[in-house]
């Protein structure tokens, strides 16, 4: 598992950026990258960093798998 792409949750993605439920939909309408699964959306976590990187300019302090974001397995 170690070259795979971690997807996140939408809650999984509200904690691991400590941000509202609203602010992860705003962030998709300006492009962040997701993926919809059925009726759910799922955030690939080295797309959305380099997506948030971008959007600021600067590179972001993240490990590899948060140890803090709650899986769901």
């Amino acid at each position: 598992m170690e070259n795979q792409e971690m997807y996140l949750s939408t809650g999984q993605l509200m904690d691991f950026l400590d941000i509202p439920r609203g602010t992860v939909y705003r962030l998709m309408g300006k492009g962040m990258p997701n993926l919809r699964v059925g009726s759910v959306h799922r955030f690939p976590m080295k797309e959305v960093v380099g997506w948030l990187e971008k959007q600021r300019g600067n590179i972001l302090n993240i490990r590899e798998t948060p140890e803090h974001i709650p899986t769901t397995a």
